[in-house]
């Protein structure tokens, strides 16, 4: 674009340069890039130039440059600033930074309930069971509710949905016994071991097991199995971010199965093929 007279870079243009560069954790880039909209092009950055910035420097573990950038900002920090630097503590395990982007949160948006299911797997990745409990009192409060996990496939021109733990599928018995020799196969030949990390409940860890096990993208994978053709890609929505479990559930099943797997979540697109995810486990 550059070297095209005809063609300016513009504010979108450098927000998916900086969503780019932070999904594959090019930090230098990403901060030349803020520079240059501004001195190069006189581009005033939006918030959310600023919230990718802080997801890069997040993903990359750099939380405190993060948390000073984000007080040095020439705006006031918006709700999706603090939601990136939230997900990262999360993800990275600092809870005292994570703490101030979840106050911050949640006094900006104080309605959306996604942002207390953020606070609340916080609370809950630190065993702060009574915190978790406050937070479902207060949406209970306010009349929210958490938007359950969701996934559809597209089998023979017909969607099928499901969710988490869902037995109303017409083939629901047929599609758990899949998943169970699906997930023995991948634990024999994959090394397959659940990472019950991702789940945020306050159960014994055999039934974090089964909460896994249940999640709805592996129910839509069972039934892609068991519905098309060997060798033929499976496609899979879900309106959620995919887990960390699921996610090496999926690259397993690419790589003992021989199918590509693509699972278009909340995030991003995901392909998986051959053992190895295109987001280069990075999401």
């Amino acid at each position: 674009m550059e070297n095209e007279s005809t063609l300016t870079p513009d504010e979108i243009t450098f927000l998916s340069m900086l969503y780019a560069c932070s999904h594959s954790g090019l930090i230098d880039e990403g901060k030349r890039f803020i520079e240059m909209m501004k001195d190069d092009y006189h581009l005033e950055p939006w918030p959310e130039h600023y919230a990718c910035l802080v997801d890069l420097l997040g993903r990359a573990n750099r939380l405190h440059e993060a948390y000073e950038f984000i007080q040095v900002m020439p705006i006031e920090p918006t709700a999706e600033v603090w939601c990136s630097l939230l997900g990262a503590c999360q993800v990275h395990s600092n809870k005292k930074l994570g703490e101030i982007a979840a106050r911050n949160l949640l006094r900006l948006v104080p309605e959306n309930p996604g942002n207390y299911v953020l606070v609340s797997n916080l609370f809950a990745s630190s065993g702060r069971w009574k915190d978790v409990e406050g937070l479902r009192m207060q949406m209970k409060g306010r009349g929210l509710r958490k938007n359950p996990g969701c996934s559809w496939i597209e089998v023979r021109n017909k969607v099928h949905s499901f969710i988490a733990r869902d037995k109303s599928h017409p083939d629901s018995k047929k599609i758990y016994l899949k998943l169970a020799e699906v997930t023995e196969k991948l634990a024999r030949e994959g090394a397959y071991v659940p990472e019950t990390k991702f789940v945020m409940h306050n159960v014994e860890e055999e039934e974090k097991v089964q909460m896994i096990y249940g999640h709805s993208e592996r129910l839509a994978i069972a039934y892609g199995l068991l519905e098309t053709r060997e060798g033929s890609p499976i496609r899979v929505t879900k309106n959620l971010r995919i887990c960390g479990d699921c996610h090496t559930f999926c690259k397993l099943v690419s790589k003992v199965y021989g199918r590509e797997v693509v699972v278009r979540d909340a995030s991003r697109f995901h392909h998986f093929d051959s053992g190895t995810c295109s987001c280069g486990d990075y999401w």
